[in-house]
């Protein structure tokens, strides 16, 4: 128990499904996110009718390194926190609304060892002023990497 089976993982590989993910493929976006939010209006008390305009560009500009479990988070996220018919900027999670003018540093080819990403960590916090999605950001790591390598290293 608790081994896959390997015979099995070549029988679900008979025809193997690449899908790029969803920062390449932003026509996609608006149609998943008009998606959830029908799943959402006929589920919950709040109905979103629009978007306004700036948080569909926040939206569409957005990165998406969680991919569509993302998307769908941030659709329940404005649920839960909004009010009215208009999905509004405001309504989104903190890393909509953070400034994104802090340029992501370089990814190195080499490795860093584990010293060296504990004190890159630490200083990607304090150059950002403690807010993490840009600290992720700034070091090339979407925010849940980000937070189990703070885990590890007790930061």
């Amino acid at each position: 128990m608790g081994r896959f089976r390997e015979d099995l993982m070549y029988r679900l590989r008979v025809v193997p499904i690449f899908i790029p993910p969803l920062r390449e493929r932003r026509e996609d976006i608006g149609l998943l996110i008009w998606h959830f939010i029908q799943e959402h209006n006929a589920a919950h008390f709040r109905k979103i009718e629009k978007i306004d305009p700036q948080a569909m560009r926040a939206l569409l500009d957005y990165a998406w390194p969680g991919n569509i479990r993302e998307l769908q988070n941030v659709v329940e996220y404005a649920f839960a926190v909004g009010r009215g018919t208009t999905l509004r900027c405001s309504e989104l999670p903190p890393e909509f609304r953070e400034q994104r003018n802090a340029e992501p540093q370089p990814v190195q080819n080499q490795p860093l060892s584990a010293a060296e990403e504990s004190t890159a960590i630490r200083q990607a916090l304090e150059q950002s002023n403690g807010m993490v999605t840009l600290a992720a950001r700034s070091l090339g790591m979407s925010r849940a990497t980000f937070w189990r390598k703070r885990k590890i290293y007790g930061i």
